[in-house]
């Protein structure tokens, strides 16, 4: 069956491709009308003809075209996660309404399925790209940049002046969740961290560190790497809680909410129970934290204002409206004391 092309609806319905052109690529007012200089009753006609002969729009090729694909997309660690799916949730939100497509994907920490992903996402001429990059992602960000396409850094950084950046003071965030550990009392605080060596964790373990040390407490710290698979961290955390029950530990820090669930699963193994054996403080939002009396204190990252702080920052470096000093965004996060259910929040000051 012959391809319907754009040349047959403009002779169907009587009028020029251009204008079929105008009608096909305009876009839906909140009126319900197309926002295009054609007449109403002459659009509807063409969009009646365009329907009942099969006709669909070539999105590749219009793009190729016009340069312009009206297209994003965003490459997180793990689409999964509670906290990068809620980026991504109103990074759609906010696109849409731009009248941006966004694709999603995953790069599961691998710097091989990252690059791939980037040839994929060139391929298909995104407009920008937003990504959490993974250790060894470097070449294959390059690759992205290196054609073009403006890129954003979410969460972890690497380096490069050609990047923009919205990430968050983890470092601050380190030293606030050991000051909060310090204000209940407590001096001997150790945290569990990955061995992903990307940025967001060094930094809040670097935090973690410094605090300890102008505490005077140098040969107190204990900052336990533990790797990222599921079945070796939920082992792992249990050894060092068996463990740190000998040493006298009083809190941990726990740095990303499946560090917290691992952690709490731990407790569940040993019989142990907070805040009697340990206390915690946690990183994003989670309904366990909420549910627990008292409710766990819980390190807060600005997830809405990631999304539109990394949305608005890439729409500048596309339109090329942008200096050097405003490619980098620093968002603050909070310290959270109190839960969602039954009791009002607070924020901690530290």
């Amino acid at each position: 069956m012959k391809k319907v092309t754009i040349r047959d609806v403009a002779r169907e319905a009587g009028v020029s491709v251009t204008l079929v052109s105008f009608v096909m690529n305009a876009k839906m007012g909140k009126d319900g009308r197309l926002d295009c200089p054609v007449n109403p009753n002459t659009a509807a006609r063409v969009l009646e003809v365009a329907k009942r002969l099969g006709y669909r729009r070539n999105n590749a090729a219009a793009s190729l075209r016009s340069g312009k694909s009206r297209s994003l997309a965003v490459i997180v660690s793990d689409i999964a996660s509670p906290f990068f799916a809620e980026i991504c949730r109103n990074l759609e939100a906010i696109a849409y309404k731009d009248g941006y497509t966004v694709i999603f994907a995953s790069s599961e920490e691998s710097p091989e399925k990252l690059a791939n992903l980037i040839e994929t996402m060139v391929g298909y001429n995104v407009e920008g790209l937003i990504v959490a990059p993974c250790l060894g992602g470097e070449k294959a960000l390059e690759r992205a940049t290196g054609v073009g396409i403006p890129t954003v850094l979410i969460d972890r950084d690497i380096p490069g002046d050609e990047f923009g950046r919205v990430l968050l003071d983890n470092y601050d965030s380190g030293v606030m969740a050991t000051k909060y550990l310090f204000h209940q009392g407590f001096g001997k605080i150790e945290m569990i961290s990955y061995k992903l060596g990307v940025t967001s964790l060094i930094d809040r373990e670097a935090g973690y560190s410094a605090a300890m040390e102008d505490a005077g407490l140098k040969d107190e710290i204990r900052l336990h790497r533990i790797e990222y698979d599921a079945d070796s961290a939920k082992k792992g955390v249990i050894e060092i809680f068996r463990d740190a029950l000998k040493r006298g530990t009083e809190a941990f820090i726990l740095p990303t909410k499946k560090l917290a669930m691992y952690s709490f699963n731990a407790l569940n193994v040993l019989g142990l129970n907070l805040p009697k054996d340990f206390s915690f403080v946690c990183f994003d939002e989670s309904d366990i934290y909420d549910l627990k009396k008292p409710v766990i204190p819980h390190v807060v990252q600005p997830v809405s204002e990631i999304a539109e702080r990394s949305f608005a920052l890439l729409q500048r470096m596309i339109e090329g409206n942008i200096t050097a000093e405003e490619k980098t965004v620093i968002l603050k996060a909070r310290l959270i004391l109190g839960g969602r259910f039954g009791v009002r929040p607070t924020q901690a000051s530290f």
